[in-house]
């Protein structure tokens, strides 16, 4: 996905998100250029995958969010048809396997997707994984899914409604969607000496974000972008695809989580905020 093509009322801002130049100075640096992101996510897999620690024994929904040990999201799913959306490196894929599900994982990345099996090989566990785009997952059958889980990848989506649209399509009658992501408030904020500051207005339309992601194992870090957009919006993307959101849960930031690393660097470098603000939400949907 070379580029993004914007509606003409969309709103598209440089803002610097959490994790950029004007926050993790150490790791960032904002980028002005167009962006190949399954490209960059390639690059920096393998790095990702060793500096952010992320457990394979509980399914994770954010970095300093309580995991699905304590939320108790999913319920028991053991013998049932699950999806998870940008699978990433494969961990929550490999937790949900634990649990007892059959598990599909999609990622566009095909080094995350190359790590993934991997790792749920060196785990034993029994996982079909898909590249591809999770906005469109045309191949894969209608109504086939009790249960669709996608954390903290929808950021990287530019068309939610098509998205959306087709994980209500795969689902079967009464299944579940889980959906979080990072809390839009903490991209539009700076820390400062016993408080924050606000680097831009609030997403009231989706604002986007171009940045480098700083590896050390990296001669160049990798352009990104992603969509910084409210909990509102999700929620009417949701339930304009059919979809009955049940709850919207944004649980008090906690060291105690499953997405350890990347909780980490934010309690070094954003401490203020991370105990002030959620830093993830989640929501949970289903299709009637």
């Amino acid at each position: 996905m070379l580029g993004v093509d914007f509606e003409p009322d969309r709103q598209v801002s440089l803002a610097a998100p959490l994790g950029s130049d004007l926050a993790f100075a150490n790791r960032f640096e904002y980028t002005p250029c167009m962006v190949d992101i399954r490209k960059s996510w390639d690059k920096i897999a393998e790095p990702y995958r060793k500096r952010y620690e992320i457990s394979t024994d509980v399914v994770h929904y954010g970095p300093l969010c309580p995991g699905e040990d304590k939320l108790h999201i999913l319920g028991d799913i053991n013998g049932k048809t699950v999806i998870d959306l940008g699978c990433g490196g494969g961990q929550n894929a490999i937790a949900l396997s634990r649990m007892g599900a059959e598990v599909t994982a999609v990622d566009f990345s095909h080094e995350q997707i190359r790590l993934a099996e991997n790792l749920a090989s060196e785990h034993n566990a029994a996982i079909d994984f898909i590249t591809g785009e999770i906005s469109d997952l045309s191949r894969l059958p209608k109504a086939g899914f009790d249960i669709a889980i996608s954390s903290c990848a929808i950021a990287y989506v530019p068309d939610i409604k098509s998205m959306f649209t087709e994980v209500y399509r795969i689902l079967k009658p009464g299944g579940k969607f889980i959906l979080s992501d990072m809390n839009p408030l903490q991209y539009i904020m700076d820390e400062i000496d016993g408080g924050v500051e606000f680097n831009h207005k609030y997403p009231y339309d989706p604002i986007l974000l171009k940045w480098r992601w700083e590896f050390d194992e990296l001669q160049r870090a990798p352009g990104f972008q992603h969509y910084v957009r409210s909990i509102s919006c999700y929620h009417n993307a949701l339930t304009a695809a059919g979809f009955a959101v049940s709850k919207i849960l944004e649980p008090k930031s906690t060291p105690d989580t499953p997405h350890i690393g990347f909780s980490r660097e934010i309690l070094e470098e954003y401490k203020y905020i991370a105990e002030h603000i959620p830093i993830t939400f989640i929501m949970t949907c289903r299709r009637p």
